[in-house]
């Protein structure tokens, strides 16, 4: 027999160990609108209109084919396979506008893998594009 506890918000019974959908409704309105928020205030509109275009939409399967879906910086690193659902412009479209579609500057990501790319760029950001250049290179050639 489950054993049930009250949800803390609507105060339905729900299994143990469980979260109730109001939790998880509510945390899917606020991450949609953080994205609002980041589009609406820090996003380049420029940037945010071509991530919406089919030209990117166009690069970035390119990329994802390329890499056979594999998160290329994880795979480099420590030769495990992890699925890349993010790609990421490792000359970023700030830097070098002209180079927004240009796959070989487009490298295959996790989304965790992404983030923790970003804070490394804050630290060291030329060094780690170098690195990163050099490695998703290696990678399309076939060796590690």
């Amino acid at each position: 027999m489950p054993i049930y506890k009250r949800c803390s918000r609507c105060g339905r019974r729900i299994p143990s160990g469980t979260t109730c959908e109001c939790v998880i409704r509510l945390r899917k309105e606020q991450q949609k609108a953080r994205y609002h928020e980041y589009d609406q205030q820090r996003r380049d509109p420029r940037a945010k209109e071509f991530y919406n275009s089919a030209e990117w939409l166009g690069a970035r399967a390119a990329a994802l084919s390329m890499d056979e879906g594999l998160d290329v910086y994880v795979f480099m690193t420590s030769g495990a396979v992890l699925y890349a659902n993010t790609v990421h412009h490792i000359i970023p479209l700030s830097d070098d506008w002209s180079r927004r579609c240009d796959v070989g500057n487009l490298m295959s990501l996790h989304h965790s893998t992404h983030s923790s790319i970003e804070q490394k760029y804050k630290e060291n950001k030329k060094t780690m594009q170098k690195e990163l250049l050099a490695m998703l290179k290696r990678y399309r050639r076939g060796q590690q």
